[in-house]
């Protein structure tokens, strides 16, 4: 499993089961439409899933939210048609968790939703967006926060200057900055 070295660390313990569960449910069941894509691979989405629930739990936030945060990692970049900017991505993304959710009886939850959905959106539409449409909008609000900055630690992957840590959201993401560099060299390693 990638990144399984990290998360035997005493610090990873606690999401260490999440990460596993939706892991091992991407390999399985996820299909992404770039397949051979450069940057938006499962492997991708495996360090978006460990940063994503890193931050959440650095954040308190447990069981349900963290599943969320699990499930837009795992879907979010599944419906890219190139890799590049490719605004709508997330739209596409989020259709598909929604279908799949309907189509295998996997609980469907609003903010994950709106997660995928606006990942590919400047913040201002979405947050503006989930607050008139989301029912626990504060909540929701939150883990778009989380995740998107989860998404955006793993723009490393993209250069050096891939990431502008100045548009960072949460002080746990920018404590996390040399930490993202770290797992894009074990996942490198790893494939290597």
């Amino acid at each position: 499993m990638l990144l399984a070295n990290v998360l035997n660390e005493p610090d990873f313990h606690p999401i260490k089961a999440y990460y596993e569960r939706w892991y091992t449910f991407m390999e399985e069941n996820v299909e992404f439409w770039l397949p051979d894509s450069e940057w938006h691979t499962k492997t991708h989405s495996a360090r978006v899933l460990l940063l994503a629930l890193i931050i959440g739990h650095q954040k308190g936030i447990r069981d349900e939210g963290l599943d969320a945060l699990g499930m837009a990692a795992v879907f979010h970049d599944t419906r890219r048609l190139d890799d590049g900017i490719d605004q709508g991505h997330g739209s596409r993304g989020a259709a598909y968790y929604k279908e799949y959710c309907e189509a295998n009886e996997l609980p469907y939850d609003e903010k994950t939703y709106f997660m995928i959905y606006y990942h590919d959106q400047h913040d201002s539409l979405g947050l503006s967006e989930i607050e008139i449409s989301c029912s626990d909008h504060e909540k929701a609000k939150l883990l778009y926060q989380i995740f998107k900055d989860a998404d955006a630690l793993d723009r490393f992957r993209l250069g050096p200057n891939g990431l502008d840590v100045n548009f960072l959201r949460t002080e746990e993401a920018r404590r996390l900055v040399e930490f993202a560099k770290h797992l894009l060299r074990q996942s490198e390693e790893t494939k290597n």
